[in-house]
């Protein structure tokens, strides 16, 4: 009997079997969730109404409105820890798991030249061995995916939930693959070729679902609706993820203590907006604590000519998003990583609340500025970049060129993805086989079909 054809009684036993097993079978590796009562390092406080509440993978609790992690230990760095793990008293976990990503911070001498900047940093975010890289699948999603897999471990869920144009997803399938963390990653047809794995991975736990006639967009409404049906799993979140926002916006801490201050201007691409959030949380803190002099860095965030609700807003002095904000049809733009149909704008503590806080500036790039700016950092530093860091490549020219950024000034620009071409290089990668594809009409019903079959 098709499952759409069962009692309400029946399919959810059906799917209770389904993940029984699944998870029997993938998710040994999960750690003891937190006990009722024991205390944890941190709360997390709605911006809006400035409540703290205990953290059960908590995504949601007022409308429109983020939430942050407190923490209540004071700062250590954990000099010989690696990556993220550094940084482990500001992420929202119980403890350091085994799996490695992390930014590493340098000063581009010969970048800078080019650029007529004295006090150029990069944190870069993707394959370099020799520079120091550490992040396995190439780009920053890395740094989210390894602390919100122990944040889901801690709060003793089933399994993830994740939707991506591909970077994201390809992060999560290499570590929930290697920590055997049941995982269900839904992308457009566009993005599936993205989903690759490295050869220590057999990424047995990971179920890819294409939606054949759907983007990112569309991805992201099928995984919500396959996350009503399955109890214990979690949506990994996005930008209400406090794991995500902390976990990237380490690369703060890192940029701090290798500069040694706070830089004066911060560059990226962007699409939703967890990065920007996150960092902008972590340079608060820092400054909150004493540990660096403010102000924080001001923002400067960069979308493709083509598709710019953010910076439409900014430009047009709104704390929220419109229509006219979004193109009327479905545009081909220089970066698809950065094409986000619903970003974090308007919410309280979203990217209007940061850029307003820091003095920021919104930028839109075309296509020819971006290749310009990806070539000149490919030449210069010797590494290839994705597209994302081409875009705030270009958008930081821009400042300089308006004079909003001074020849002096200290500059961290985040090449958020990079080295992929020399990885598929040196080592030898396998795209990710579908484990169903599907329509977008009628994707959650097949999706939760398939499950009760297996």
């Amino acid at each position: 009997m098709p499952l759409a054809a069962r009692s309400r009684d029946e399919r959810p036993l059906q799917i209770t079997i389904f993940l029984n097993n699944y998870t029997a079978t993938f998710g040994r590796n999960v750690v003891a969730p937190f006990r009722h009562g024991e205390a944890m390092k941190y709360q997390l406080q709605c911006l809006k109404t400035g409540e703290l509440i205990d953290d059960a993978y908590t995504l949601h609790h007022t409308d429109n409105a983020l939430l942050r992690a407190v923490y209540n230990e004071p700062f250590t760095l954990r000099k010989n820890a690696d990556g993220v793990w550094k940084y482990l008293s500001w992420l929202p976990v119980s403890q350091a798991n085994r799996y490695v990503a992390g930014t590493v911070t340098y000063r581009a001498v010969a970048l800078g030249e080019a650029l007529g900047l004295s006090n150029l940093w990069v944190t870069y975010h993707g394959y370099w061995p020799e520079k120091g890289g550490l992040c396995p699948t190439g780009s920053f999603k890395d740094m989210e995916a390894v602390p919100t897999i122990q944040r889901m471990h801690d709060h003793g869920c089933t399994g993830l939930i994740c939707a991506s144009a591909g970077n994201t997803a390809r992060a999560f399938t290499h570590f929930c693959g290697l920590d055997n963390t049941p995982l269900i990653v839904v992308v457009g047809k566009d993005h599936a070729k993205r989903i690759w794995t490295r050869p220590e991975n057999d990424a047995e736990s990971v179920r890819l679902v294409v939606v054949e006639d759907g983007d990112y967009y569309d991805a992201k409404t099928v995984a919500k609706g396959i996350a009503a049906h399955l109890p214990g799993w979690q949506m990994e979140g996005s930008v209400h993820n406090v794991a995500r926002r902390d976990g990237i916006g380490s690369l703060m801490l890192d940029a701090a203590f290798t500069i040694g201050r706070l830089p004066d201007h911060y560059f990226q691409g962007i699409g939703g907006g967890p990065g920007p959030i996150g960092i902008h949380e972590m340079a608060e803190r820092l400054v909150n604590e004493g540990l660096f002099e403010g102000p924080v860095p001001r923002q400067h965030v960069s979308q493709n000519v083509e598709h710019h609700p953010i910076h439409s807003a900014w430009q047009a002095g709104r704390d929220h998003l419109v229509p006219e904000d979004f193109p009327e049809e479905d545009v081909e733009v220089y970066s698809d990583y950065l094409l986000n149909k619903g970003p974090a704008y308007g919410q309280v503590g979203a990217v209007h609340d940061i850029l307003k806080a820091s003095n920021g500036q919104t930028y839109i790039v075309d296509r020819k500025d971006a290749m310009t700016a990806r070539q000149t950092i490919e030449s210069i530093e010797g590494i290839d970049i994705m597209t994302p860091g081409a875009v705030a490549a270009a958008s930081l020219l821009q400042a300089i060129q308006t004079g909003t950024v001074k020849n002096d000034d200290c500059v961290l620009l985040n090449i958020s993805g990079g080295g992929l071409k020399r990885l598929k290089d040196d080592i030898e990668t396998r795209v990710l086989e579908p484990w169903l594809t599907v329509k977008k009409s009628t994707a959650v019903a097949s999706i939760l079909e398939k499950i009760a079959s297996e």
